[in-house]
């Protein structure tokens, strides 16, 4: 019995009332839970849920966590980590207090909305994988971080969800081979397994929570697991925030390098606070004006870029006007993936420069060359766009028959041939009914050749 279908019942929906302030854990104090709840403690997003029995969830310093539970608990998963989650370098280290004989694992855990998505990356498991789903497809697998994962899509059929009950798919990426029991330690660089996934059209919405999580199931055992983001020491976020001598602010009318990095924007208080993150690690970051100006990293950092808004309040916006990288301009109207514009929600949009919630906006990777010109160059602060962009994870699928298709959330999916309304699956592909594609807010919809 696979039991992902009991473990859904944590979610939002469910524990909404749970999580109000009568549950609130002060921020600086350890504390054992025994009821179900969620919330913040010492700057890390929990959650905890049993159906029955004595498991117990201890909140310790920064990202640590325990737990313990024994046969008298039917089901139960906790753990500890952000919210809203994303393309994070995710480290972990602890104790893992099961054997091959428990039905138990260890995964980081997650949930997008638009599409509603919860995805997995299991680091390690006793008598049952997760992904052992019936009916489910499999995608082949990559290698990250020293290991191979292999990916499954599951599909879940009117189950609970943090959107109550829905019909939705589950992503699995299950490491190989996976991780021991007892001591225990590891890197996720989480924006892998997202950019393989899409690759395969296995596309994410809008970010909710992300744990690094312990479940059971008809099982004992216990965890003692620390949790952090971005470098390799331990116990503590160990990202890095590069000096004066790396980054610098520059005039609107500076130039730059063909290697420089320059992140073009705005706050409209002058309160804002951006970070420039690369290959999963803050390298920059710089206090914002109400004035236009360049802000300018110096750095030899590679891989993924993303420019994050971190301290949303009332009255505070970040308008991110472009990313100069590789010789070329980067417009943020151009780029898929955003999880920081507002269009009904946080998240809710895609193809703007204004970043209205905490969150980030993609620029793809140091690497990349969208413009067909990186030979170098100076500093453009057109507000014209300079690239024809789309992001690597919004290649078009040709799922279904159909000439049409569906963007959804800035996503193309096909158009369902044999359906109206919903997802469906046609073509070896996942497809969405034309009234659903049409019925979502913002500017998606139905497109055609």
């Amino acid at each position: 019995m696979i039991f992902t279908k009991i473990r859904s019942q944590m979610l939002k929906n469910s524990l909404a009332a749970l999580a109000m302030a009568a549950f609130c854990v002060p921020a600086a104090n350890a504390q054992t839970i025994t009821s179900n709840q969620t919330g913040t403690h010492n700057g890390f997003y929990y959650s905890f849920w049993k159906d029955s029995g004595d498991a117990t969830f201890g909140l310790r310093e920064d990202g640590r966590y325990t737990s313990q539970w024994s046969n008298g608990t039917n089901n139960w998963v906790g753990g500890k980590g952000w919210n809203p989650g994303g393309r994070k370098v995710v480290n972990y280290s602890g104790n893992y207090g099961v054997d091959s004989s428990q039905n138990s694992y260890l995964a980081l855990y997650g949930w997008t909305k638009n599409p509603l998505i919860e995805y997995y990356v299991i680091e390690s498991y006793g008598s049952y994988n997760p992904a052992s789903c019936s009916g489910g497809t499999d995608y082949g697998s990559f290698q990250s971080d020293g290991a191979t994962y292999n990916v499954r899509r599951c599909q879940r059929v009117n189950q609970p969800s943090i959107d109550g009950t829905q019909t939705f798919y589950q992503y699995f990426s299950v490491r190989t081979p996976k991780k021991g029991f007892g001591s225990i330690s590891g890197t996720i660089t989480v924006g892998n397994h997202f950019d393989f996934w899409a690759s395969k059209g296995l596309n994410l919405g809008s970010h909710d929570y992300m744990v690094l999580a312990t479940e059971g199931y008809q099982s004992s055992g216990s965890s003692d697991i620390t949790v952090w983001e971005g470098g390799s020491s331990g116990g503590g976020n160990s990202s890095s925030v590069s000096s004066s001598s790396s980054s610098s602010v520059a005039s609107s009318s500076s130039s730059a390098s063909g290697s420089d990095i320059v992140v073009r924007a705005r706050g409209t208080d002058g309160a804002e606070h951006i970070n420039l993150i690369i290959g999963g690690n803050v390298v920059a970051d710089w206090t914002l004006s109400t004035n236009a100006q360049d802000y300018t990293y110096t750095g030899n950092a590679s891989g993924d870029i993303e420019v994050e808004f971190d301290n949303d309040s009332s009255g505070l916006d970040v308008i991110l006007d472009s990313v100069y990288v590789n010789g070329e301009t980067r417009q943020a109207e151009d780029m898929e993936y955003n999880t920081a514009t507002y269009d009904g929600e946080c998240g809710g949009g895609s193809y703007s420069e204004t970043m209205h919630c905490s969150g980030v906006i993609g620029f793809g990777s140091t690497s990349d060359c969208f413009s067909g010109n990186c030979n170098g160059g100076s500093v453009s602060s057109s507000s014209s766009s300079s690239s024809s962009v789309a992001s690597s994870s919004s290649s078009s699928s040709t799922g279904g028959g159909s000439a049409c298709q569906c963007n959804w959330y800035g996503s193309l999916y096909p158009s369902c041939n044999n359906q109206a309304s919903g997802w469906g699956w046609e073509n070896s592909a996942s497809c969405i009914g034309d009234s659903t594609c049409n019925g979502q807010s913002g500017n998606g919809g139905i497109v055609c050749n």
